[in-house]
């Protein structure tokens, strides 16, 4: 009686479990890059290298990291794509009236604030748009 069943003494790694690998190697990878980038782009100008060049480096880890997301959108069915959909859209509709407003409240009353700002805007209202959609989706 043949079964093709996996037996306890073997392993076989779910689709699922592949792309989270594959997402997650590419994810390091790109975060590896982009932190040389950055270190690199700090003490290049003392060795007589322009700072823009060594962060070049930054764009392959960006690249990296931005398939290893598309990839793993991929790899999911219709109902995980469709909470990564609405957390991104939520993060959009959130963060961009806010990113909009501070960046015309700095001519008037706000001082000038570093760009990660927008980012941090953006990265929280994202992480706000992924909480709705796994409470929806429940």
């Amino acid at each position: 009686m043949t079964t093709d069943a996996p037996t306890p003494g073997t392993t076989t790694a779910s689709p699922r479990k592949k792309a989270n690998r594959t997402f997650a190697l590419l994810f390091t990878l790109g975060g590896v890059f982009y932190g040389l980038g950055l270190a690199a782009a700090g003490f290049a100008p003392s060795i007589g290298i322009p700072a823009w060049w060594a962060a070049l480096i930054v764009l392959p880890g960006i690249g990296l990291m931005a398939w290893a997301n598309v990839l793993m959108y991929r790899s999911g069915d219709e109902f995980e794509r469709a909470k990564i959909a609405e957390a991104i859209l939520l993060a959009f509709a959130i963060s961009t009236p806010l990113i909009l407003a501070v960046g015309v409240l700095q001519f008037y009353v706000l001082p000038e604030l570093n760009w990660i700002f927008a980012f941090s805007i953006l990265m929280v209202a994202w992480i706000l748009g992924t909480i709705v959609s796994a409470i929806r989706y429940r």
